[in-house]
């Protein structure tokens, strides 16, 4: 499970790249950009009373990423996106009980887990009076992983350009080769599949405001289990269904916006979720904004799911320990700083984020002792030429 953080850190961010922004102009970029971001993400510690024996440090992550923009033409526009990461550090390997029959953790070991992770993707678009369309292909690999993937989306726009139609399917092919398969009885080599379909309309509904609606449709199949982890058997298909919706609102005397989003979804493991998120969006000067963020999350556990492994119950049976699997809730809290100065854009943000069996609003039979604490910050720079 060494690579899993980051992988759903990673899932977490393009999923949210997939849909398109609210009001977003049909017209290729009159200008090149080149973007730069370092980000570092830093899990709390664990506490002696959760691992009695071993390690208590858990998952940093260093992120770069990259990104040029460039017209082709009048019509069209050129996009290359490059992500590097390096990992080191450790996650729950497996979960016993206690004297008192609570659960506790066996973490994989915090001085053997070091990897790195390298993606590319490159992508174009059409642009026209009434909508645009485009696609990309890309690469991402890793000591044990590798995943090819593919997207497509267009948009139309209607009732004088006031309301937007968008939809956006995707592909990708993953190749699992875990380390120390020998060594620890691990599958040598597995593959995964992953097919999405996602469709959203956007409304101007004033001046000061604008609406957006969003579904989607993910459908993996193949090697869904976790390798990293002692005992760990998941089914080998699984559904997933989003239901999102996001407002937008100036409010002129404050020269700032609110925006407010929702997103319901379940999946056929059996897990339930609500997201919600706030953000401020404040005009400080022409040049500076500042923007504070708050997101709650709350999610059910799935239907396999057990905070102490059964290690009598053969692996033909579906069974995790697996932290994110449980029931939990979870509040995050950040703050942005965007600055504009000619043809350069630099944002500094700093998140904080705590998940707790009490902020669930689910009910949580089985609480899990490895939930997640941590802190991650982030510098990005874009200039325009």
């Amino acid at each position: 499970m060494k690579n899993t953080a980051s992988r759903s850190l990673i899932t977490l961010s393009a999923s949210a790249l997939a849909l398109p922004g609210i009001a977003k102009a049909d017209a290729p970029p009159l200008n090149s950009s080149l973007s730069y971001k370092i980000s570092s993400y830093r899990e709390d510690d664990l506490s002696r009373e959760q691992v009695p024996f071993g390690d208590l440090g858990r998952y940093d992550i260093d992120v770069h990423q990259f990104k040029f923009i460039s017209p082709l033409g009048r019509d069209y526009a050129l996009f290359i996106d490059a992500n590097h990461e390096n990992m080191s550090g450790a996650s729950p390997w497996f979960s016993t009980a206690d004297n008192d029959g609570q659960p506790i953790i066996n973490m994989s070991g915090a001085s053997g887990i070091y990897d790195s992770r390298s993606e590319i993707a490159i992508g174009a678009r059409y642009y026209s009076l009434t909508g645009n369309i485009g696609g990309a292909i890309g690469y991402s690999e890793e000591n044990d992983y590798r995943a090819k993937y593919v997207s497509v989306s267009g948009s139309r726009n209607f009732n004088n350009d006031l309301t937007t139609l968008t939809v956006s399917a995707s592909h990708s092919d993953d190749e699992i080769f875990p380390s120390d398969a020998e060594r620890f009885n691990r599958v040598r080599k597995e593959n995964k599949r992953a097919k999405s379909l996602a469709v959203s309309l956007s409304q101007i509904l004033s001046p000061v405001a604008s609406f957006q609606t969003a579904l989607s449709l993910t459908g993996q199949s193949g090697y869904l289990s976790d390798p990293y982890k002692l005992q760990d058997s998941r089914p080998d298909n699984k559904t997933q269904v989003a239901f999102s919706n996001s407002l937008r609102y100036y409010f002129i005397d404050a020269n700032g916006a609110l925006q407010g989003d929702y997103r319901y979804y379940r999946d056929d493991f059996g897990i339930h979720s609500h997201t919600l998120d706030l953000s401020w969006f404040q005009n400080v000067t022409n040049s500076l904004k500042i923007v504070p963020m708050l997101r709650y999350y709350s999610q059910s556990p799935a239907d396999f799911y057990s905070n102490i492994d059964d290690f009598l119950k053969p692996l033909s049976e579906n069974q995790s320990s697996d932290y994110r699997l449980s029931a939990f809730g979870a509040i995050s809290g950040g703050l942005s700083f965007v600055a504009n100065f000619g043809g350069w854009i630099t944002t500094l943000t700093a998140e904080r984020y705590v998940a707790n069996e009490k902020y669930s609003a689910f009910t949580v039979d089985k609480p899990s002792p490895g939930l997640v604490q941590f802190t991650r910050l982030s510098l990005g720079v874009t200039y325009e030429f």
